[in-house]
């Protein structure tokens, strides 16, 4: 690749990677992946796992996110149809298939992650979004500092190509922000209010696109004062020994050895360094972008603030009035009637009165609602097997021997049934590998007893359940106190 050829982008990132970003929820998509990026595989997320993350994590957060603030609206202000778990299903898939995000199969479970480049380009983008004015100062300290490293040896290519590109990001801030001055007083200039304006001109032009260091750029203590030494040590480095040093590294770390490519490299960087004499051009154009939106920005307050309200109304009615007039009616400029009295005076101001507060109606529910409540309360609590249901069902039939097979559990109930799925469960349960797990919520059920899976045989069939057969067994005192 020549100097003139523009990187390869779409080499490296996913092909579709815009997409979401080009759709008509672009705003939201954009949203949703800051959130992702912050929580999951930002700098100030927790480390992520080597794996990734299982799939369910990633839809669960967006899941998060749409039912704590859901932008998604069709052109009549509603919201989508689908499910809450469909739709973070669907966006998940469409962050996929665009590039965002990569999914891995690590056994049965769907590990994501956000592959490293475009996590990079991601971090990018935040990072240009939050840019805020620009610290000259800060930079050309930056640059001399490193230029100073390589010139002591104590650093190599890497140095030299990292403080040219901070002098041409540099350059380019300087650059843009004429631009933004120039563009941003004709959108200021059509505010309504004068409020308005002065608000939006010191909240925007002072503290948005304001260099920070702006008032001491032109002092002779400034770091700006310094790029003589940055332009006298690039010098250096190009009529000195250290240049083929640093053709040298550059050969082996950028270039895979090809030499014609690491000089063009290395005389990249020195032309970007060298730029740095033209920095007056740009602060002088600055300088003027700036002394011009002030003189535009108090000739448009002091229009605002000595001219009457709504003066091209008040012209227009005086020609139409002149026009219409009769000719002794133009002697003198002024309105008809009494030059000084009290009709022409301006009414006083009446506050419109309060509008009465009334509390809200409470609607009683209705028999049917009250019974239905009812209802659904007893079928909840019919479902629900508590320690104590538990140890009632099992007192009923577990013998002094010690022992009884569930062929011999009886079910004339919705609530014996349940107890009877739940003894199987504790059986399967306690079948497993590790047995029993002590923070399992069912093993609190387990009060003087304990549930045995038998695997030989035919299923037991009580005639509504066909599952494995289990048997209980009694715990004596000692046994219990163990357990």
């Amino acid at each position: 690749m020549t100097p003139a050829t523009p990187p390869p982008l779409f080499s490296i990132v996913p092909l579709g990677l815009f997409g979401p970003l080009a759709s008509a929820n672009r705003a939201h998509y954009w949203l949703l992946l800051c959130r992702l990026f912050d929580e999951f595989f930002g700098p100030d997320a927790p480390m992520p796992p080597t794996q990734g993350f299982p799939r369910r994590e990633i839809t669960a957060a967006l899941e998060r996110y749409l039912l704590a603030d859901d932008p998604w609206e069709d052109e009549d202000g509603n919201g989508p149809d689908a499910p809450l778990n469909v739709r973070a299903n669907a966006i998940y898939e469409r962050f996929r298939q665009a590039g965002w995000l990569r999914q891995d199969k690590v056994g049965v479970r769907e590990m994501a992650t956000m592959p490293p480049v475009v996590s990079q380009l991601l971090s990018l983008l935040i990072e240009f979004g939050e840019r805020g004015p620009t610290f000259v100062s800060a930079k050309i300290r930056s640059v001399e500092l490193q230029l100073q490293q390589v010139v002591d040896g104590k650093a190599g290519g890497e140095a030299l190509d990292e403080a040219a590109e901070q002098a041409r990001r540099l350059l380019a801030s300087l650059a843009s922000m004429s631009l933004q001055v120039r563009d941003l007083m004709p959108e200021l200039s059509r505010s309504e209010t004068t409020a308005q304006f002065a608000r939006q001109w010191f909240e925007r032009y002072v503290g948005q696109f304001f260099i920070g260091d702006y008032a001491d750029l032109h002092k002779a203590d400034h770091p700006l004062a310094r790029r003589s030494a940055i332009l006298a040590m690039a010098r250096r480095i190009e009529t000195s020994a250290l240049r083929d040093d640093l053709l040298g590294w550059y050969r082996e770390h950028l270039t895979q050895g090809d030499a014609e490519r690491a000089e063009a490299r290395l005389q990249r960087s020195l032309r970007r360094l060298r730029e740095l004499e033209r920095i007056d051009e740009y602060l002088a154009r600055l300088d003027e972008d700036m002394r011009q939106a002030n003189r535009r920005a108090l000739a448009f307050l002091d229009y605002r603030l000595r001219a009457p309200d709504k003066l091209d109304v008040l012209l227009r009615r005086a020609c139409r009035g002149a026009l219409h007039a009769r000719e002794d009616a133009l002697r003198l400029p002024v309105a008809p009637g009494p030059l000084m009295d009290a009709s022409q005076l301006r009414p006083p101001r009446r506050k419109p009165p309060l509008i009465p507060r009334s509390a809200n109606a409470v609607q009683l529910p209705t028999p049917e609602q009250l019974a239905r409540l009812s209802l659904m309360r007893r079928i909840k609590r019919a479902r629900l097997v508590t320690p104590e249901d538990m140890a009632r069902y099992v007192g009923r039939h577990l013998p002094a021997s010690g022992c009884v097979d569930c062929a011999q559990l009886d079910i004339a109930s919705i609530a014996d049934l349940r107890a009877y799925q739940t003894l199987l469960t504790l059986a399967l349960r306690g079948h497993r590998a590790g047995g029993l797990r002590r923070d399992d919520p069912v093993s609190r059920l387990l009060r003087g007893f304990r549930v045995e899976l038998v695997d030989a045989g035919e299923p037991c069939d009580n005639g509504w359940l066909r599952a494995p057969r289990f048997v209980l067994h009694l715990l004596t005192p000692r046994q219990c106190r163990t357990a």
